[in-house]
């Protein structure tokens, strides 16, 4: 089963926070500002939240954006 998980992320944050805002959508609040190290943060608190390995989520869209599109596997 594939599903997508549509995340906005707030760079920069004081906190590190994950909301779930329902229908597989997410806020994401973060320190880090480099996409390349919020892309992989993103990933990491999502793992940990849904209880899945981070080797299960995909980037499908928006690598440099702060809408990013994930899939699941």
């Amino acid at each position: 089963m594939i599903r997508e998980v549509v995340v906005h992320v707030k760079l920069g944050s004081v906190k590190r926070s994950i909301e779930n805002f329902g229908a597989n959508r997410y806020l994401i609040k973060t320190d880090l500002v480099n996409h390349a190290e919020v892309n992989k943060d993103v990933i990491f608190m999502l793992s940990k939240y849904m209880g899945l390995p981070e080797n299960r989520f995909s980037l499908i869209k928006g690598e440099e954006k702060e809408d990013k599109v994930f899939s699941i596997s």
